[in-house]
């Protein structure tokens, strides 16, 4: 399944495997906040909906990139996406 087809309920037990814990976490924004800060995760608002990208050090172009309804939805995937690839 690709990153960009996860529900929202499916975004904690996706997240759990990406961050490597056995508990399932709460998805708020002070979890987000830290993952934006920590994966150096962009946030760009474009009409109605959320984009988060990830630069990587050494390219030009974005390595991860997930769009969402909400800021949260795109952060999380794209911290997946950053981890897992673009299909899970």
């Amino acid at each position: 399944m690709k990153v960009s087809d996860l529900t929202p309920n499916q975004l904690p037990t996706t997240l759990a495997k990406a961050m490597r814990v056995k508990s399932t976490p709460v998805i708020d924004w002070e979890l987000c906040g830290k993952l934006i800060e920590k994966e150096k995760i962009s946030l760009v608002r474009s009409y109605s909906r959320w984009t988060a990208f990830y630069v990587g050090p050494r390219t030009g172009s974005r390595e991860a990139e997930q769009v969402g309804d909400s800021a949260i939805e795109a952060v999380v995937k794209c911290f997946i996406e950053k981890k897992l690839g673009s299909e899970v």
